[in-house]
């Protein structure tokens, strides 16, 4: 089974419509993604498990995802040692979420796995919390590993300056063609510090599978009010809850 499948309820930002790349091919969108689910309403997450068998996980899974990122251990993780080259990117409004799928070629190596780059989508509040605290949005960088697993880099946006690279995306939703394909420098939304927290979890959408290595970064990069708030009046909330922690180790890496 590809990864794809997977990846389609993992990110958050995307909706039925946000294939996500889980290999080098163009992704395809499947047909259904199973029953319908939301972030709200008799459908929303504290129903999820009770929508199909394939669900249990968001119920009795016990490396779930989001979760507040406190208390971490420092250890040394060695760089994350992003390899994204600009090349062209298909916007798309999966109807959960914005996503941009990438053309293949970019990668992350990570704890001694390569994943490669497959997607990224948005979430309207922030799904990770920072010791407490919320931010506006997150983005999740969705990589692949050759063994199904995943390799997502999550990063924070504050509100400050605007994101070009993040307006490029706005500007593509909707767009046919070779104008909802446009060039994408995504490093450009690195922040300065690669600083990052890693915990094993999982999708933060149905179906929950646990096949997610997680590396979140610390300092945030910023968007404008005008950009928040767009991807607000796109999806609104589309954000799991948190999940304990249970007895996963949260690490932080060594400055």
């Amino acid at each position: 089974m590809r990864v794809y499948l997977f990846l389609t309820a993992a990110l958050c930002l995307a909706g039925p419509a946000l294939a996500q790349d889980h290999g080098d091919a163009a992704p395809t969108q499947p047909a259904a993604h199973g029953p319908g689910w939301a972030y709200s309403g008799p459908n929303g997450p504290e129903n999820w498990a009770s929508l199909d068998a394939a669900y249990a996980a968001c119920a009795s899974g016990q490396q779930e995802s989001p979760i507040d990122l406190v208390g971490a251990v420092s250890a040394d993780l060695g760089p994350l040692d992003l390899q994204w080259t600009p090349r062209p990117a298909r916007v798309i409004d999966t109807g959960h979420a914005i996503q941009v799928e990438a053309a293949a070629g970019s990668r992350l190596n990570m704890g001694g796995k390569v994943y490669q780059l497959l997607q990224f989508h948005v979430h309207q509040p922030s799904e990770h919390l920072l010791n407490g605290r919320r931010f506006p949005l997150e983005l999740h960088f969705v990589h692949a590993g050759e063994d199904g697993s995943l390799g997502v880099v999550g990063i924070f946006a504050d509100t400050g300056d605007a994101n070009p690279a993040l307006q490029t995306a706005l500007d593509a939703v909707g767009a046919s063609g070779d104008a909802g394909a446009p060039e994408l420098d995504m490093t450009a939304m690195l922040p300065g510090s690669r600083a990052y927290f890693r915990y094993e979890g999982s999708l933060t959408t149905p179906p929950c599978s646990e096949t997610v290595d997680w590396a979140v970064l610390e300092q945030p990069i910023t968007a404008s009010a005008a950009q928040i708030e767009a991807f607000a009046r796109l999806h609104p909330g589309n954000t799991r809850p948190l999940q304990p922690l249970n007895r996963r180790f949260l690490l932080r890496s060594a400055d």
